[in-house]
């Protein structure tokens, strides 16, 4: 093994006042401790390779540090290791935040029949885009008539009613009675489009209530009743009222005049 004597193997005191003679180690720091020497330097192998595995490591953590818009890490650059994972987790907990918030959406739809009152797709979908057909088969466009009130007549002899309304209704309003057939001839009156809707493509949206068409011979004192759909210059539809004589609308004609 190495000579672990302080002059390596010299007892001759220097000879310049203290200096070391030609051929000493030169000074190390104290902290160092000892230092040996092996004669033999495979002996060092093991350090060595310690080493290395060291380098190899700081120089990866340098090259993810400078990816990252860093600089190389010094002695007592803490780990980048604890930031990476705190980032990692509040984007992931973003995320997962965004995707809460928008979990299903969609409105929720009355299904036809149910009863309800119109809150569901009935009153969130526009109908401007709907398009039926009048008497003579002519396609009529919601969208064209606006502002309207629609009354789902059903199968109801409901003339007297449709023209008091009609009567009541300002000038921008147009009044659309809605059946399985158009329920009156073309240019009946110049407010009112009657239209066929035999595919219900409008009054399923709707829980209607219509009086049947015997029920004026049955019970001559009842009023006929059609439910009445509200829509402004925008083509969104209220909520279905039930009516049975033009007074019944009489705030909804004073909003759209």
């Amino acid at each position: 093994m190495g000579d672990l004597r302080p002059n390596n193997g010299g007892d001759m005191p220097p000879e310049d006042g203290g200096g070391a003679r030609p051929g000493d180690l030169p000074g190390f720091p104290p902290e160092w401790g000892t230092i040996v020497i092996p004669d033999d330097a495979s002996e060092l192998d093991q350090e060595a390779t310690a080493i290395r595995r060291e380098l190899r490591r700081r120089s990866r953590r340098d090259r993810l540090r400078t990816t990252f818009g860093l600089g190389p890490a010094g002695r007592d650059t803490p780990s980048l290791g604890v930031p990476v994972i705190i980032m990692a987790v509040a984007v992931i907990t973003t995320l997962l935040s965004l995707f809460v918030v928008t979990w299903d959406r969609r409105p929720t739809t009355a299904l036809p029949g149910s009863g309800g009152t119109g809150t569901g797709s009935a009153t969130l979908t526009p109908l401007t885009d709907t398009v039926l057909a009048d008497a003579g088969g002519t396609l009529v466009r919601l969208g064209g008539l606006l502002p309207a009130v629609l009354l789902l007549t059903g199968e109801c002899d409901c003339a007297t009613l449709v023209a008091a309304i009609a009567a009541a209704a300002p000038d921008p309003v147009t009044i659309v009675p809605i059946g399985h057939n158009a329920p009156c001839p073309v240019a009946t009156a110049p407010n009112i489009r009657c239209l066929a809707d035999p595919d219900a493509a409008v009054t399923s949206r709707y829980a209607t209530t219509v009086s049947p068409a015997v029920s004026a011979a049955v019970s001559p004192a009842a009023p006929p009743t059609v439910t009445a759909v509200v829509m402004d210059a925008t083509g969104m539809p209220d909520n279905p009222l039930t009516v049975d004589s033009a007074d019944d609308l009489s705030a909804a004609f004073s909003r759209l005049a």
